[in-house]
């Protein structure tokens, strides 16, 4: 988008005044003399043009209306006046036959040099200390890097000056040319366009979304003219826009063609752009003549009727290819129409072809009409001149100060994809920055950690907590433990001798699935022999044992063999990716290795299950101290043929085949983890896990305890209590407490100076949990619901564009979306076990909406 601003130049006697006004009611004005010398020069300057395009390339004469009757200005190059060609004229103004051949003088080095000092004298006028103000408003806001500049949609974004010139004279001369960038050294191109004196109508904002853009091409007159090349020019948009042509053929009669001409021009469902080709001239009673058929004209104000229903029904810009279209341009601004395009002066036939080319191919990149009228002109001035001399600075655009300057939508499938597409560079560049934060992982952790703190309060403040006992009893060597049960007060290594005590203390209390999550891989020679006992004899009573492990390249680091065979314990490994479920990928078999918190809940599903069924299957699960076989293996082969041969729907079968998704297994080829179950911190800690320190637990009469705890039916993890050496080497057993905990943690009041740390053991009880319970929390990646902001953005900006609600419902539509989205994602979170992100989605809509719902934005 650019900075409007309007120039408004009044010659009163000799006299020019100048009022510039911008944003809302600014202005600055000033006054200059009439400069005489400039008319002057601008006469010499027509007068050779006129010549050079009539007889430098053996073309026919001009109409005598449009030669100039002015003399040569005493200071001006003067020459000799030319005499008649006999041939037809190629300028598209009205041809006539006069005149004898004679030599001709050089009027291309003429022209060269009437247009430099005619160029000069104007700059030097517009340089004058008067029009100071003015310049430096223009060129300041010109040379300014702004927040315009970084939304400025490619290259039509800039400050755009609309000149008025009162009287319509000082509108010949070449205001374009006006060297503001280059006086000021600006950042954004400064583009001149026309502002007719007086603008009577409105424009009209008719939209068709999606649809081809449907122009209408009136071929007029073409006596002494080619119109092939402009055709081919304009078959080149058939794939953008419907195209009809309509002109005058021989023997067509032209009152006939006349009106097919404004049925044409009338008929629905309209027309987008409006495209002449031939013979025109100034008129100004009648607004402008254009030839449709050799001597029959037609004036603006015959077709005002018919342009003021198209406008009604979309017409925005049209093009008159033709000689001296000032009057013209003034009679459709003032109708309302969005945009002209015109040549102020006769133009060659050869220069319209090549100007038509260069236009054509500018609208088919999707470049508004100034930019393209911009692009064709630089082509006549740099890729031209030698052959058309100073053609460059007859084309000009007459524009509505109210409408967006036109340009050609894709349609079909770019259509959409233009839609889903940021308009400017800063929302580009914040879409981008967007996509990446959504990847990066570290941001997308801290995110989800706040979004899990927001769920957790959410369902605290709506009382969708889950009221059903905890299934893990977490048993922790705390600091007291270590300092009333270990002689030394030494914790690591792990006193087996005291896991021992532990494990003997439970067979009595009849825990059935017991988790040690302690890494048994070295000797400790005094306290083995005890230790290896009281896992027999666990195991003698009927305990299930999982024993915590590493995974490792070369598989799974455990509890040595002199402590206690696999053939009747399992382990699992407890190394998991912080905050995730640690469930098998797709494809993968408990056999081979398995996560801890997952042989937990598997053996404990397993137990239950059996208790119902028939002693022959208790049997079969139970582990025996004679077996021979990895108890593992034997385990889930056991499940296998149970889930075959009948219970295919049950809780056990569904937990057996749990496996990640494929989107969840293969991301993390690329370091993410899409889909990837998380822990659920939302839940409370009182709803997953019951503490007990095992001091208490080895000190607490056996009465109290069974009274206490349901040991048959929990699992029972007995883990480290956070103290300082908690851990192996480097890698200690702790994290610091999620926000999400910690939120419930202040809900209770129950903060101890152990609170800042989250244990292993903590985290494998949410895991057993979420097993048990088939609580899995699927995380959607950011970038998914980042994307699908693009997709609501977009649909928001066409709705708007559709309906033009004002902009204060706008906003209000948009903020209450916005915090729809965010009760939904919550709700959802408890009912639907999905987490949506919020931030990065709702930033990715409102990027897209800003400029629809500010009006700042929108005028950008």
């Amino acid at each position: 988008m650019s900075d409007v601003y309007g120039l408004k130049v009044t010659q009163v006697e000799q006299v020019c005044f100048f009022e510039l006004t911008w944003g809302r009611g600014r202005r600055l004005t000033a006054k200059l003399p009439y400069p005489d010398l400039v008319e002057a020069f601008y006469q010499n300057w027509q007068r050779i043009y006129l010549n050079y395009y009539q007889s430098a390339l053996r073309l026919g004469p001009l109409p005598s209306s449009a030669l100039p009757s002015n003399p040569s200005p005493s200071n001006s190059p003067t020459s000799n006046p030319p005499t008649s060609n006999p041939s037809t004229s190629n300028l598209r103004g009205k041809a006539v036959a006069s005149g004898q051949i004679t030599a001709q003088p050089d009027w291309h080095g003429q022209l060269v040099q009437a247009e430099a000092k005619l160029l000069y004298e104007f700059h030097q006028w517009l340089r004058q200390a008067a029009l100071f103000d003015i310049r430096s408003e223009l060129g300041r806001k010109a040379a300014e890097p702004s927040a315009a500049r970084l939304a400025s949609e490619g290259s039509s974004g800039g400050l755009d000056l609309l000149i008025t010139c009162d009287p319509l004279d000082l509108g010949r001369w070449p205001w374009e040319e006006w060297e503001i960038n280059a006086e000021y050294g600006s950042h954004r191109p400064v583009r001149i366009a026309r502002l007719p004196v007086n603008v009577h109508e409105a424009i009209t904002s008719v939209s068709r979304p999606h649809a081809a853009a449907r122009v209408l091409v009136i071929l007029g007159d073409d006596t002494g003219l080619d119109f092939e090349a402009e055709l081919a020019a304009i078959a080149s948009l058939n794939r953008l826009a419907q195209i009809q042509v309509i002109g005058w053929q021989p023997g067509v009669d032209p009152t006939a063609l006349k009106q097919r001409i404004c049925n044409t021009i009338q008929a629905s469902p309209g027309w987008d752009m409006l495209l002449f080709f031939g013979h025109s001239n100034e008129a100004n009673a009648v607004g402008g003549q254009v030839a449709i058929a050799p001597q029959t004209t037609l004036s603006l104000r015959e077709l005002d009727p018919y342009l003021r229903q198209a406008k009604q029904q979309g017409l925005k810009f049209a093009l008159f290819n033709s000689c001296k279209g000032l009057d013209i341009a003034n009679a459709l601004i003032n109708i309302g129409l969005n945009q002209v395009a015109v040549m102020r002066e006769p133009i060659h036939n050869r220069v319209a072809q090549v100007f038509l080319i260069q236009f054509m191919q500018s609208l088919a990149s999707f470049d508004d009409v100034h930019t393209a009228l911009q692009k064709a002109s630089q082509f006549l001035r740099s890729k031209s001149n030698l052959t058309y001399p100073s053609a460059h600075l007859v084309p000009s655009l007459f524009r509505h100060s109210d409408a967006v300057l036109f340009r050609l939508q894709p349609v079909g499938w770019r259509a959409w994809l233009d839609d889903l597409l940021p308009h400017t560079r800063w929302q580009t560049a914040t879409l981008c920055l967007i996509a990446g934060l959504s990847l990066f992982n570290p941001t997308a952790e801290a995110l989800s950690a706040r979004r899990l703190r927001v769920q957790a309060a959410y369902r605290n403040l709506t009382g969708q907590v889950p009221t059903a006992s905890p299934p893990v009893l977490l048993v922790e060597i705390d600091d007291l433990s270590i300092r009333e049960g270990f002689p030394n007060g030494v914790p690591n290594p792990m006193d087996r001798a005291y896991l021992a005590s532990i494990l003997d203390r439970l067979s009595a209390l009849q825990a059935r699935v017991v988790g040690i999550d302690y890494l048994l891989d070295r000797a400790q020679a005094q306290n083995d022999r005890r230790f290896a006992e009281a896992v027999s004899e666990s195991v003698a009573e009927g305990s299930t044992l999982v024993f915590g492990s590493v995974l490792q390249a070369e598989g799974e680091i455990g509890i040595r063999e002199e402590l206690a065979s696999l053939n009747w314990v399992m382990q699992g490994y407890t190394n998991t990716p912080v905050g995730y479920l640690r469930a098998l990928p797709m494809g993968r078999s408990c056999v081979e290795s398995c996560p801890f918190s997952y042989l937990l809940a598997i053996a404990q599903t397993t137990d239950q299950f059996a208790a119902q069924s028939t002693p022959q299957l208790q049997a079969a699960i139970a582990p025996d101290l004679e077996s021979q076989t990895d108890y593992r293996r034997t385990l889930f082969t056991t499940v296998q043929n149970q889930i075959q041969s009948r219970n295919r729907e049950s809780e056990l079968a569904a937990l057996y085949q749990l496996r990640l998704s494929p989107w969840a297994s293969i991301s993390r080829w690329w370091n993410q983890r899409w889909l990837h179950p998380r822990l659920d911190y939302s839940l409370p800690p009182n709803t997953i896990y019951r503490k007990l320190s095992a001091h208490d637990l080895l000190q607490t009469p056996q009465t109290q305890l069974v009274e206490q705890f349901d040991w048959p039916n929990q699992v029972v993890i007995v883990a480290s209590g956070a103290y300082d050496e908690a851990g192996t080497g480097m890698a200690r057993d702790y994290i610091d407490t999620p926000s999400a905990i910690a939120y419930w943690q202040a809900q209770t009041g129950s903060l101890t100076g152990r609170d800042h740390r989250f244990t292993g053991g903590q985290t494998n009880a949410y895991a057993v949990h979420h097993f048990l319970r088939a609580h899995y929390l699927t995380p959607i990646p950011d970038l998914w619901l980042v994307g699908a902001g693009v997709l609501a953005g977009a649909g928001i900006v066409l709705l708007c564009q559709r309906q033009q609600p004002t902009y204060r419902s706008r906003q209000l539509a948009l903020l209450v979306a916005s915090l729809g989205y965010g009760w939904f994602s919550l709700q959802l979170g408890v009912t639907g076990q999905l987490l949506l992100p919020w931030l990065l989605p709702v930033a990715t809509v409102w990027v897209f909406c800003l400029p629809t719902v500010l009006p700042a934005a929108a005028k950008e």
